[in-house]
């Protein structure tokens, strides 16, 4: 500031800041203490019993495990392990001759495997596995490392 200014009063500055600085906890005070997650990260959301029941019905009324995991807000994997853990015999998804036939349709025409594996609900990587059956080539030249 400059002291030619009509504004500069440095006792009143000094008062404001010895007021501001009255404002903040005493140095010896403890630190607040921060609350503990109610979970632990990594660990799967756990479902309530009646949300157990509703999601073996839906699968055995014919929804898929990624549908059930958006749905309930859990991975397909702990979907799974519900289902396996209740006795629930899983399906396994796959993909038709007829599928698989469209999927190299598909892929010809430029979709990724995410892609199709979404059209038919089941993972890229099961696309990926039966279009190297077909003996499909890769969209790009693969690298040393990563044939597909």
């Amino acid at each position: 500031m400059d002291p030619g200014q009509t504004n500069y009063n440095p006792a009143h500055l000094a008062a404001k800041l010895e007021a501001l600085l009255r404002e903040l906890p005493a140095p010896t005070t403890p630190l607040p203490q921060r609350k503990k997650p109610t979970k632990k990260p990594g660990t799967a959301k756990r479902l309530k019993p009646h949300e157990v029941d509703e999601l073996i019905a839906a699968y055995r009324s014919g929804m898929n495990v990624y549908k059930l995991g958006e749905r309930f807000g859990i991975t397909r994997q702990t979907v799974s392990a519900i289902l396996k853990r209740h006795g629930v015999e899983i399906r396994k998804r796959g993909l038709s001759e007829e599928e698989i036939d469209e999927a190299v349709q598909l892929y010809a025409q430029g979709w990724s495997l995410t892609r199709i594996g979404k059209q038919f609900g089941v993972d890229s990587r099961t696309v990926r596995s039966r279009l190297m059956e077909r003996g499909v080539k890769r969209h790009t030249p693969p690298t040393e490392s990563a044939p597909w």
